[in-house]
């Protein structure tokens, strides 16, 4: 009695780790690419960095927001997370934390200007993005408010004024001029933290 014998397949967890390293390859080569082109730069060139082809890359990011989200999942998190731990810090020493935090989010800026640009591009529809978002958000309105009733911030500070401060990093940190982009980012925030101080400061 004649028998085939199946030709065998490649192992699932070879095919897993091969799929895996294609991934991170293209992670790390949209990062680089976003970091020195900014956020809508060609995928195509995201897909050379990592050394792949365009359609290899669409199949495992179907849009380009799935890409950042990707690419940014951990500074989001990073970065709500930061905003709840100054929310805590506050009922101790609520001007310090508010100037932390400040300096926090200046820093993320002045180290990856395209993360930078995601905090004033939020994605729309992104549960990751959005939940990331809305606890930093949340956490935000907290830190302003316990600093306003503590006196150590002006009474008529909001959230917004503080995406104004990312939305000017964002320009400063793009175009620096005759100074180092990190020197002047903490010069504007310092001068923002002596204009928002209050009065028990």
């Amino acid at each position: 009695m004649l028998t085939t014998e199946a030709v065998p397949a490649a192992p699932e967890k070879a095919l897993r780790v091969d799929a895996e390293r294609r991934r991170q390859a293209l992670l790390c080569a949209a990062a680089s690419v976003f970091l020195t082109d900014g956020l809508d730069a060609p995928l195509e060139d995201v897909a050379r960095a990592a050394g792949v082809g365009i359609g290899t890359l669409y199949r495992r990011f179907p849009t380009r927001d799935a890409l950042v989200e990707a690419v940014f999942e951990a500074k989001m998190a990073d970065y709500a997370n930061r905003a709840e731990a100054a929310v805590i810090q506050a009922v101790e020493d609520p001007w310090a934390a508010f100037a932390g935090y400040v300096h926090d989010i200046i820093g993320m800026q002045v180290a990856d200007p395209a993360f930078g640009a995601v905090l004033l591009r939020p994605m729309q529809g992104s549960e990751l993005f959005s939940g990331a978002h809305a606890r930093a958000l949340r956490a935000t309105r907290r830190l302003i408010s316990r600093a306003r009733k503590a006196g150590a911030v002006r009474q008529d500070l909001r959230e917004t004024d503080l995406y104004l401060l990312v939305a000017a990093t964002a320009a400063l940190v793009a175009e620096p001029g005759p100074i180092r982009a990190d020197a002047a980012a903490r010069r504007m925030a310092q001068l923002f933290l002596d204009a928002v101080r209050g009065s028990s400061v």
